[in-house]
């Protein structure tokens, strides 16, 4: 007898059919995490209502329209003989419906899954409200709400703990075939045979999923090590000359919509490598770099800083004109004299020095622009430094009142 129903599990399962079903799901849910980690990376708890219900939306359209694509897949492989009687499919898509609910942490995947039984089958259908089963329907989708709240509340717990992830997958996939069976009365025992097929699809897609994200944690690194500077944390050069061409492409263009560039350096940089040496230095540019990107951040000034090189930094303001900007750089740099770095109990004071322009419709490249910048800056230190020069007039920061 064992040997007949390993037979039969085989026959049905493992066919070329079966192969392609699981190759596509894998592929879809491939999709799905890209798209998904994609969209999650343009918003924040800060960001909008519109865009936070957009972004969920577009999300929740990902996988409705991963399902239907599956259910057309499998409607061809239909003509070509039946797949296992369609259960395999039903897998493939509880599959996709979990894996998004870990996934996907939003109220419109809650919904979909919350919803989903009575989308595939009408629940004003006949036979289902005929069946002398409803009293099993109702408690298994009863008991397959609370699982989907209880996933939706506590993914994170449920990822740390593989035992915690198999028992409540092993619930959801049990739930929803008691609700098939309802439906579609097959044998009961069947109901054991597809949820052990079931916990096979979440595995490989287990197994896939952790070497799709390693894949895309290791992206973020090499795009991290590439963009930004390791010794601040702030954008670097290499960052500040790609998107500058951007800059310049788009802002060549607006007649009513300014961009300012600011350009500062430390005050007297070697003075600090010389007398505490080099890692005294490196703390500075740290000390320098973090609270000059943490009030960029808390005031809202929408300017992105970068360290262009050795002591010297770059903010970007987009939308801003010099004049704009020299009240906020003021502030700037009064938070950083009011915050000195306290070092081997000794105090270090740090003075920055400015220049600043915008981009003029004379400007013939980026180069115009960052040239006028860098030259404003050497006039502020020549001025005897601690000091800003915006568009050739240069400002004592202890005389500016913000």
């Amino acid at each position: 007898m064992p040997n007949k129903i390993l037979e039969s599990f085989m026959n049905n399962y493992l066919n070329i059919n079966s192969a392609i079903i699981t190759l596509v799901t894998i592929g879809l849910i491939t999709i799905i995490t890209i798209v998904a980690y994609s969209l999650e990376r343009r918003i924040t708890k800060n960001s909008p209502f519109y865009q936070r219900f957009l972004v969920h939306i577009l999300e929740g359209l990902t996988l409705g329209i991963s399902m239907l694509m599956l259910l057309n897949i499998f409607r061809i492989l239909l003509n070509h003989g039946p797949v296992n009687q369609g259960w395999l499919y039903a897998n493939a898509q509880l599959t996709i419906l979990l894996f998004c609910m870990y996934l996907i942490r939003n109220r419109v995947t809650l919904l979909i899954n919350i919803l989903m039984p009575f989308i595939y089958y009408s629940s004003m259908n006949i036979r289902r409200l005929d069946s002398k089963y409803i009293a099993w329907f109702a408690a298994s989708y009863i008991f397959l709400v609370i699982i989907d709240f209880y996933i939706y509340y506590e993914t994170e717990k449920l990822q740390n703990s593989e035992w915690k992830y198999l028992g409540m997958q092993t619930l959801f996939g049990l739930a929803w075939w008691i609700l098939l069976w309802v439906d579609h009365s097959f044998p009961v025992v069947e109901i054991f045979t597809m949820l052990v097929v079931f916990l096979i699809f979440m595995s490989i897609i287990r197994f896939c999923e952790k070497k799709l994200q390693d894949t895309m944690l290791s992206y973020d690194e090499l795009k991290a090590k590439v963009n930004y500077d390791e010794l601040t944390g702030v954008r670097n050069r290499a960052n500040f000359d790609k998107i500058s061409k951007q800059l310049y492409t788009t802002y060549s263009q607006e007649d009513d919509i300014p961009l300012t560039i600011a350009m500062f350096d430390i005050d007297h940089f070697k003075l600090f490598n010389d007398d505490f040496g080099h890692s005294t230095g490196d703390n500075v540019l740290r000390h320098v770099a973090h609270t000059i990107e943490r009030e960029l951040f808390l005031k809202d000034t929408q300017g992105q800083l970068f360290r262009f090189g050795g002591e010297e930094f770059i903010i970007v303001f987009r939308g801003k004109t010099p004049e704009d900007c020299i009240p906020i750089i003021s502030d700037l740099r009064d938070n950083l004299r009011h915050s000195p770095l306290f070092l081997n109990g000794s105090q270090l004071n740090v003075n920055i020095s400015f220049g600043i322009s915008k981009l003029e419709k004379s400007d013939t490249d980026f180069t115009d622009l960052f040239n006028r910048v860098d030259q404003y800056l050497y006039q502020s230190k020549r001025a005897g430094r601690n000091k800003m020069t915006a568009e050739g007039i240069t400002y004592d920061f202890d005389e500016l009142v913000n």
